[in-house]
């Protein structure tokens, strides 16, 4: 018994050991291999700000013939328009439900198949209309669609 605790307590600190070692070395050598190290300001990767679900009916002579089910996720230039966006999402997804209303409107959706990049557009240019003020900038830079679907109706 007092074999298999000795162990343990050797493990524990094998681990320990190990592991604050590899915590205090890391920002070195992230500087020997010529990037920069945790202290200096890192030009960040993209910005993604989920938009969530837009449920959208397809409407013919005055009945529910379908919905358009889309997930959307917004990608931000930087750091400071994922803010703004996220600040004003439901301005945004406003403008893209009217987006996506006007596609299902002028049949977009109907037919086998549908363009999603026309889809994404659409939304993009619905998205940033709401976010632009006097400044030229777009904050969304694209529209991610992760989930497009169409559920018939059958309860006609």
């Amino acid at each position: 018994m007092k074999a298999v605790l000795l162990f343990a307590v050797a493990a524990a600190l094998a681990f320990a050991g190990g592991y604050g070692f590899g915590r205090l070395k890391a920002p070195q050598d992230t500087a020997a291999a010529g990037q920069p190290d945790a202290g200096a300001e890192v030009a960040g990767g993209p910005y993604y700000v989920e938009a969530g679900q837009l449920v959208v009916p397809m409407l013919e002579r005055g009945r529910t013939i379908a919905f358009i089910l889309t997930q959307v996720t917004l990608e931000a230039s930087s750091a400071d328009d994922a803010l703004l966006v996220r600040r004003r999402l439901p301005h945004a997804r406003s403008a893209m439900l009217e987006a996506l209303f006007d596609l299902a409107g002028h049949g977009r959706f109907n037919g086998p198949s549908v363009d999603p990049q026309g889809v994404a557009t659409a939304l993009l240019a619905g998205a940033n209309g709401t976010l632009t003020s006097r400044e030229s900038t777009q904050p969304v830079r694209a529209v991610l669609i992760d989930r497009l679907l169409r559920q018939d109706n059958t309860r006609l």
